[in-house]
């Protein structure tokens, strides 16, 4: 079957033969027949004949262009020519009709294409200038699906873009505390083996929990809060009493959707940037609320703060929260934001916001765990 071989069998459906095909010709022809029986000869019966002459033409053109809608293969030139040769059989079955069977009158008509060229016209002009309208049709709605293919796979092109460009900034979510963490495991294990070995437990009890969040696009607000909760144990093994902590994760929002590590990147920019330089350290709090503007977590530490960091007592380069305004960006659009402010008494407050009908629509779609 050629490429526009369904088309053409998409042309010519209404041709299909089935019980209600039957009907018009009933509807003719009991009709003539009736009006034939009751009329006495003159021009009325001029009028029949000649209307059943076209029916003829027209009919015999229609089954033919029945015949070839069960046909995969057949070309514009063959119904055409199909079209014309039967209209013209047609119009010569209805010859006898139109000289009220007067033998004469039939051989005249028989030899004079005058009495033929009227009802392969007409059989003509009623098949092809449907057929030709509804060609163009089909054409039009063929380009729109080719429109609509065309943009869907741009659309997942598209898609395919981001989520590369998605699983690049998620890459960029360094454990910077690996280093440190790695290295004082190196210091305590010449010193203190069983602080050391603590640590390590501390730390596959992280990896465990973040390596699989790095491979997955959504993550949920409970695993990144257990997420949280064991990097802060590591940080409070290396900080000791300088470093307090306070998680507040609701019930209600345990399964909300969350981007994976997100929250541990704002986590560890406040113990780095904040609480570490901080000599008699700080409290870190870290709480999710549902407000009537969307989803928000809410990082809050009493550390150094802002303009301390500024003045250079940190060494944070703002690239990893331009990454997560970004991650942000491509998965909500600007519905999302995020916002670091200076608190009233000190430290520093990273809050991010998504929208409710996203955080909803995702959580439904996204199923139990």
């Amino acid at each position: 079957m050629t490429p526009a071989a369904p088309a053409r069998l998409a042309l010519l459906r209404e041709y299909q033969l089935s019980r209600q095909t039957l009907l018009p010709f009933l509807l003719f022809w009991l009709p003539w027949l009736a009006l034939r029986c009751s009329l006495e000869s003159g021009q009325a019966l001029r009028v029949l004949g000649l209307s059943a002459q076209f029916w003829l033409a027209y009919s015999a053109a229609w089954w033919v262009l029945a015949a070839l809608a069960r046909r995969a293969a057949w070309s514009w030139f063959m119904a055409v020519g199909c079209i014309a040769l039967t209209a013209c059989l047609g119009g010569m079955l209805g010859l006898p009709l139109l000289a009220d069977f007067n033998p004469r009158r039939i051989a005249w008509f028989a030899w004079s294409a005058q009495g033929l060229v009227k009802p392969v016209a007409v059989a003509l002009l009623l098949h092809l200038v449907p057929l030709g309208l509804r060609w163009r049709e089909i054409r039009r709605h063929e380009a729109a699906a080719a429109r609509m293919r065309e943009k869907a796979t741009l659309a997942d092109l598209a898609r395919q873009a981001t989520l590369a460009e998605l699983k690049t900034l998620q890459a960029q979510v360094e454990p910077h505390f690996l280093y440190n963490t790695l290295a004082g495991i190196q210091h305590l294990v010449r010193h203190d083996a069983a602080l050391a070995d603590r640590m390590l437990g501390r730390l596959h009890d992280y990896l465990r929990l973040a390596l699989p969040a790095m491979r997955e696009p959504m993550s949920t607000l409970a695993r990144e809060f257990a997420l949280a909760e064991a990097y802060l144990a590591l940080m409070q093994m290396r900080l000791g009493e300088r470093l307090r902590v306070q998680l507040d994760l609701p019930d209600e929002l345990a399964a909300r959707p969350f981007p994976p590590l997100m929250l541990g990147s704002l986590i560890e920019n406040a113990v780095l940037h904040g609480i570490e330089p901080k000599p008699e350290g700080g409290e870190l709090r870290l709480q999710a609320r549902l407000a009537e503007e969307g989803l928000r977590l809410s990082v809050i530490d009493s550390g150094i703060g802002l303009v301390a960091a500024s003045a250079g007592q940190t060494a944070g380069s703002g690239l990893g929260l331009s990454s997560l305004r970004e991650r942000l960006r491509l998965i909500y659009g600007e519905a999302a934001r995020l916002e670091v402010g200076a608190n009233s008494q000190g430290g520093v407050t990273a809050m991010v916001q998504l929208p409710i009908q996203a955080t909803a629509s995702q959580d439904a779609t996204s199923g139990p765990d």
